[in-house]
């Protein structure tokens, strides 16, 4: 499943592949328990305790590789369409990819969404082609359950409804044939909402219909896994209707003007800027905003000799947001988010072009 980036991780950092780093998220270990619970006994069974439990936990180690599997398709081609990949991570709910998805379109979401299940359906057909060569029981049991696996893996991901990779699939085909990504991941996120409700119908409403109670632990799993979907189908749907009021924020407007001055300059030249004053380098890019508590230190002899920089504080990161000729709403948002700060410097062609304050964008949404 792909995501956008997030801030942090808690797990096991396993590998960094092409400056990408792996985790092992701690929940997935729940995952792999409720593996030995579930199918060792039955292992236990046909093969004897010791060899039982060890083919159970290859199970599960098999199920990670083939999440892993899932999740480095997704960042492989995202890597493909130039997105920056941030992290992979195996965790409870399977897995997720996040990368910065700026500038993407329709098309290459759907690519990076698609190879996902893909992945899982070729290591599903490898596995089940070494299960049919193969004589040893104990091969032919891991590998069958680890072809099982995958299919069902590449079946369920398809699903039609995000946050599954299915969904994804469906909101890039409504950004494509509309142009607008927040109303095609409002559809979305509510086709994962009938999905969930498809999934509860068939596993709890119909085997009563027909006179014979659901299976309580088909149920239970049912209602953990609808839980996930709803969850991140809503999720989805709040996105979507962020995205599309973001989409009607005239960003031109909003940008102050804002006086560049050279690093190099006296501070003497700041009393007579009639804007907000940001400092800026040779070529026109913001530096960071003058520091009004160090300015106030400088003493009135100083002024004509002491430089800019020594009053300069120094800007936070992402703390600027190119003014671009598409989602340049989505870019100031995303300024404001990873700086912190209340103000943002805008620029057109990486040149100082104003600012903008958050207060005034927070009006603009909720406005719209």
């Amino acid at each position: 499943m792909a995501e956008p980036s997030e801030t942090s991780v808690r797990g096991l950092r396993l590998a960094t592949i092409g400056s990408v780093p792996i985790y092992l998220g701690w929940s997935w270990l729940v995952l792999g328990v409720l593996v030995l619970v579930i199918v060792g006994p039955g292992l236990a069974r046909g093969f004897g305790t010791v060899t039982g439990y060890l083919i159970a936990a290859a199970y599960a180690v098999a199920l990670l590789v083939s999440v892993l599997a899932h999740e480095a398709a997704h960042a492989l081609v995202a890597r493909v369409f130039g997105h920056t990949v941030h992290r992979v991570v195996a965790d409870l709910w399977g897995g997720h990819t996040a990368f910065d998805a700026r500038n993407g379109t329709a098309w290459s979401a759907a690519a990076i969404a698609v190879v996902g299940p893909l992945a899982n359906g070729i290591v599903g057909a490898l596995a089940f082609a070494g299960a049919a060569v193969s004589s040893s029981p104990v091969v032919v049991t891991l590998l069958s359950g680890t072809a099982f696996v995958n299919g069902a893996l590449a079946v369920f991901n398809l699903l039609p409804g995000l946050p599954l990779d299915g969904g994804q699939i469906v909101e890039s085909l409504v950004w494509a044939a509309t142009g607008e990504q927040g109303r095609a991941r409002v559809v979305a996120g509510w086709s994962g909402r009938v999905l969930v409700v498809v999934l509860a119908v068939l596993v709890l409403l119909l085997p009563q219909l027909r006179g014979s109670p659901p299976d309580l632990t088909l149920a239970v799993w049912t209602a953990i896994i609808a839980a996930f979907l709803w969850s991140g189908a809503s999720s989805a749907i709040a996105h979507g209707h962020a995205l599309q009021a973001l989409g009607q924020v005239d960003v031109a407007a909003l940008v102050e003007p804002a006086a560049p001055i050279a690093a190099d300059r006296p501070v003497a030249e700041l009393t007579s800027l009639r804007a907000l004053p940001v400092v800026v380098d040779a070529t026109g890019h913001p530096l960071g905003l003058v520091d009004h508590e160090a300015l106030r230190s400088v003493p009135p002899s100083a002024v004509a000799v002491t430089p800019v920089s020594a009053v300069t504080a120094q800007a936070p990161v992402g703390w600027t947001a190119e003014l671009g000729p598409r989602d340049a709403a989505m870019d100031l948002v995303r300024a404001f988010q990873e700086s912190g700060s209340g103000v943002v410097a805008v620029t057109r062609g990486g040149v100082l072009a104003g600012v903008a304050r958050a207060e005034r964008v927070n009006a603009a949404l909720r406005h719209n």
